[in-house]
């Protein structure tokens, strides 16, 4: 008797604590609030962001349309990465610490070329410490945070997508 009680407390003391950890999905699995059910991404000067940017739309159940046919336009440009050094070894002059950044600029309008959300210019960095005798080569590192740094951006694009109340027709 007394160990029922006991497993059944446990019991409910884990259920109140799952309770409580939030919602979670798996990737490309979530529900949006993004109001755009089709958009068209302009983003001649920006092919890395405009991948992701793509992939996080489509992941949010937005489809891809055509400039006059879409409930939105987006506007990406000025893809930017650039590369700086941080740190250097005292001992031989060798790089230790570097810095990755995307700078990119981005707008939203309707189909009727309405400004929804007017240019905005972003950034992001990361910094890594860089190995060249790593497993990992050099060049490899860089582009995986290129990457990231990017999928970043289209998170944050789309995080701003949500605010926006579109009116379809």
């Amino acid at each position: 008797m007394r160990r029922n009680k006991i497993s059944t407390v446990l019991l409910v003391f884990l259920l109140l604590a799952l309770s409580g950890c939030g919602e979670w999905y798996l990737r490309g699995n979530r529900t949006s609030a993004v109001a755009i059910k089709t958009a068209y991404l302009d983003s001649s000067s920006a092919p890395r962001l405009e991948r992701a940017v793509a992939r996080e739309l489509r992941y949010s159940g937005v489809s891809r349309g055509s400039k006059t046919g879409s409930d939105a336009v987006i506007e990406l440009s000025n893809e930017s990465f650039d590369r700086r050094v941080l740190s250097v070894d005292p001992n031989n002059g060798k790089v230790r610490e570097v810095e990755l950044g995307l700078e990119v600029s981005f707008s939203v309008r309707d189909k009727d070329g309405k400004i929804l959300v007017p240019p905005e210019k972003l950034s992001w960095v990361q910094d890594y410490i860089f190995d060249e005798n790593s497993l990992l080569g050099t060049r490899e590192k860089a582009e995986v945070i290129e990457r990231e740094l990017a999928d970043d951006a289209a998170q944050t694009i789309l995080l701003r997508l949500e605010t926006l109340e579109i009116k379809s027709l």
